[in-house]
């Protein structure tokens, strides 16, 4: 290959249960089981399937993730959060050879997969001698994967896994882009721009300037073989080589992919989202495997002794043995671009951008709903829990939809007649009902009472998406159009009801800027203001006789000089955790603030964490494990916290893990705590041998003890009590260090 640069090769090795670290069944709920604290879960749409391959396993690529399943159905994922480098697959191939799964990307970036170790190769993507190095196919060649690329083919060694040569299939080792490889016990093959190629093959290896072009297969786009036979594919003709005549001709289908077997040729095609699988048998009769009723857009496919596997880049994954069924695979069905809610049982999650439904996630998994109570969904925008009943309530234009789960009951509530779509809805801390009405204003429900609150006839209306609610009855909108800051004050808590627009100048808002992007009520009560010039707080009493100004919390900058906290980034969303910690999402990742604003904590991007992407639409925290939801511009993931919300009164201490076993290193986690508890840890004797203050509801032990060595095999004992020795409880822990 020309000069590449230098090998980077991570070895990456993991804590995995059998071969990846999530073990799921077929027909079960995905991606569902919560690992450690600090630790990832992607929660992908995973109805796009799109490659699979027949290794020691069946595996299987969606967009973001690798899956396989085993002899037993078991399902196992592989994605950023345990082991791999990027996202955005597009290709993979299995090594028979070394017992290796090999995983091309997006940004051609390689990474193999062997055992529990996985071998990242970033040549191709570090590479700047080509503009284009999109990666098209892999084919393995004996101890080779041969990677066509827009360029050429790059020649891996599969052994030392490393980069060994460049080929050119046109003889003047010029870039051509090569869509795919095949070979035969003499011969290999190369679909390329400028047609197909071939040369002889001997012991795996080519000679160069030996191609020649084979005519006569104008608009091939894939290539198959079976015992040295070669098959060229078409859109609509499908040819046997070395004839120029048809094999076989496609109706009004599109013929996307062939698979050569000894049974014949397996044709995938499709006609808009009407898809088949044909077999064109030895002796030239088509017979149809499956049709519309499974299929939508079939892509790829594979075969192991029985049973025919199919990935659908619409319907996800088919399987055919005695049987036909889908197999769902978990997670959302849709991108999630509405506001979601999480409370202690559940997420919901509206998909919006003209796609009806939601999907909610439980213990129980993912699940999706396109119906209620047998009512078709509309679009949903928003959503939320009431807290006294656990209904659940959702944005629907210019309704509201209220669905109560005991009764399995929807109703339809449209409470005015005004137009302007709800776009958000909240319960503030005393129970009361809030929804926001774009180009009107506020809609209060309280003891069934219906009421609506319009803005100042001066007040520009059309565009309002966003709101929080305060402890004392004041409702925070961002105002459309760079119009700063709306308040909302009612007479519950002050004698006089009205609006206020906060912007950035003294004594009229001080806000960082006057494009508002966001609003957070924290655990202590203060809002937390976001804006596209970084983060101001605001801490106000009564709006109609007093200033109403935000503080700007200052962070020290690398330089070394005070600038103000996240300065001219685009604060989209804030989250408060159960410690009131701010979470916040901006165009570069999410980042862990300290409760006041004054420290950072964490910065997690695409690069140093599984985030999809950088852009980070919406954050959720589940309170009781502390779990944060990142929504991102491409898909979901989240993050096992460190911080819970806390326990009104103190009972059973819960200690994760429990027993230390010999080999974990990871933090253990006490849960269920009282806000900030003192939690101390003793040894049998009760002599002290940690101290620490819970994170809202959580306290963290890294296993050692105050002098920072590793504490012995033994029992340890927890005790934990509130500042007022009010809430007081006693746990046990065993900590195993084995032989």
């Amino acid at each position: 290959m020309p000069s590449m640069p230098h090998l980077i090769k991570n070895i990456i090795k993991k804590c995995f249960l059998g071969l990846w670290c999530l073990t799921v069944y077929l027909n079960a709920a995905a991606q569902n089981q919560i690992g450690p604290l600090g630790t990832w879960r992607e929660h992908y749409n995973n109805k796009s399937v799109l490659h699979l391959v027949k290794g020691d396993l069946l595996y299987g690529a969606t967009p973001n993730q690798v899956f396989s399943i085993d002899a037993k159905n078991n399902i196992n994922f592989l994605g950023k959060s345990n082991g791999l480098h990027e996202i955005e697959i597009t290709a993979i191939t299995w090594d028979q050879t070394e017992a290796q799964l090999m995983i091309a990307y997006k940004n051609s970036n390689i990474d193999i997969v062997k055992g529990d170790e996985i071998f990242s190769i970033a040549d191709i993507y570090l590479s700047k001698v080509y503009a284009n190095k999109k990666i098209n196919s892999i084919q393995i060649l004996g101890p080779w994967a041969l990677v066509s690329t827009h360029f050429g083919i790059v020649v891996v060694d599969l052994i030392k896994h490393e980069i060994k040569d460049t080929w050119f299939a046109n003889n003047t080792r010029q870039a051509i882009i090569t869509y795919q490889t095949i070979s035969t016990a003499d011969s290999f093959y190369a679909l390329t721009e400028e047609g197909l190629f071939s040369t002889a093959l001997k012991n795996n290896y080519i000679t160069s300037n030996q191609w020649k072009k084979i005519n006569g297969y104008a608009g091939i786009k894939k290539l198959s073989t079976y015992n040295n036979i070669v098959y060229a594919i078409g859109s609509k003709n499908i040819y046997q080589l070395p004839k120029t005549d048809p094999i076989y001709q496609s109706g009004i289908d599109s013929i996307h992919n062939a698979y050569a077997h000894k049974e014949g040729l397996y044709i995938i095609q499709s006609n808009v989202t009407n898809g088949s699988l044909l077999n064109l048998n030895t002796n030239n009769t088509v017979t149809n495997i499956l049709d519309k009723t499974f299929l939508a857009m079939p892509v790829d496919m594979a075969i192991d002794q029985n049973t025919i596997w199919i990935a659908d880049s619409l319907n996800g994954l088919i399987v055919k043995n005695t049987e036909t069924k889908n197999i769902s695979l978990g997670g959302p069905s849709e991108k999630i671009r509405g506001a979601g809610f999480v409370s202690g049982d559940y997420l919901l999650a509206p998909f919006g951008e003209k796609i009806r439904g939601f999907s909610s996630y439980s213990a129980a998994g993912w699940k999706n709903y396109i119906k209620l109570n047998g009512i078709n969904l509309p679009v949903l925008t928003s959503a939320s829990i009431d807290p006294i009943d656990a209904s659940w309530w959702f944005t629907a234009g210019a309704t509201l939809l209220h669905y109560n789960i005991s009764s399995n009951s929807i109703e339809s509530i449209s409470h005015n007649t005004l137009p302007g779509n709800y776009t958000q809805i909240q319960f503030s801390k005393d129970g009361i009902f809030w929804a926001l009405q774009d180009g009107q204003g506020l809609v209060q429900k309280q003891d069934n009472k219906w009421t609506s609150i319009p803005l100042p006839i001066n007040y520009l209306k059309n565009g309002l998406k966003k709101m929080v609610v305060g402890r004392q009855g004041q409702a925070w909108i961002p105002g459309p159009a760079n119009q700063g800051l709306y308040v909302y004050q009612s007479n519950k808590y002050f004698g006089t009801a009205g609006w206020k627009q906060l912007n950035t100048s003294k004594s009229s808002g001080n806000l960082p800027s006057n494009t508002v992007l966001s609003v957070a009520l924290d655990n202590a009560g203060s809002i937390w203001v976001g804006t596209d010039n970084g983060i101001g707080i605001l801490n106000c009493g009564d709006i109609s006789k007093d200033i109403c100004d935000a503080y700007l919390p200052t962070i020290k900058n690398t330089n070394g000089f005070l600038g103000l906290l996240l300065q001219r980034e685009s604060v989209n969303c804030i989250a408060v955790d159960g410690a009131n910690r701010k979470w916040v999402g901006t165009q570069n990742g999410a980042w862990l603030l300290s409760a006041d604003g004054s420290s950072i904590i964490e910065h997690f991007t695409k690069n140093n964490s599984p985030l999809p992407n950088d852009t980070i639409l919406q954050i959720l925290i589940e309170p009781r494990y502390g779990e944060v939801f990142f929504n991102t511009a491409n898909e979901m993931v989240s993050y096992r916290g460190f911080a819970t919300e806390g326990s009104s009164t103190q009972s059973e201490i819960k200690i994760f893990p429990n027993p230390v076993p010999p080999t974990y290193n990871g933090p253990i986690a006490f849960r269920g705590l009282v806000e900030n508890a003192l939690v101390k840890i003793t040894d049998i004797s009760g002599s002290l041998v940690f101290e620490t203050r819970a994170l809202g509801g959580q306290a963290i032990w890294n296993g050692k003890s105050l002098t920072g060595n590793k504490v012995a095999t033994g029992i340890y004992l927890v005790f934990v009590r509130d500042d007022l020795g009010n809430e007081k409880s006693v746990g046990k822990i065993v900590i195993t260090k084995g032989e």
